[in-house]
């Protein structure tokens, strides 16, 4: 680095389905506990995204899967997420008692899509 270059922020982006998880996510904190709680839940799930995307070796590699992808616990969720130039691309955020293998079989074509064009984005 360069002189007074300073260093960018760690970055993370959401595929549209991560988007809509913490959508549900936060619906169902707000209904169940309210506000406060809420709030909490979700500002702690983005901090661990940020923690991620900070620390690219974060997250746990299964690569042996039908798919390989970067995963970190959350809380009593799981964000999972591949590496992009920018930092990452989280592709699902789901609770820890789901099959986190089948969900990610199960991903879709246009999710796949949306993850090549942001790997292509410098």
């Amino acid at each position: 680095m360069a002189g007074n270059d300073v260093p960018s922020p760690a970055t993370f982006l959401l595929t549209r389905n991560a988007a809509l998880d913490l959508r549900r996510i936060y619906t169902r904190s707000l209904r169940e506990w309210g506000d406060d709680i809420a709030d909490r839940y979700l500002a702690d799930l983005y901090a661990v995204m940020g923690v991620a995307a900070a620390d690219l070796e974060k997250g746990r590699l299964r690569q042996y899967r039908s798919a390989p992808f970067l995963m970190v616990a959350a809380r009593q969720h799981l964000v999972i997420y591949d590496l992009v130039p920018q930092g990452i691309a989280v592709l699902r955020v789901q609770h820890q008692v789901r099959d986190i293998e089948s969900l990610i079989a199960d991903l879709t074509p246009a999710l796949h899509a949306e993850v090549e064009r942001l790997k292509r984005k410098t």
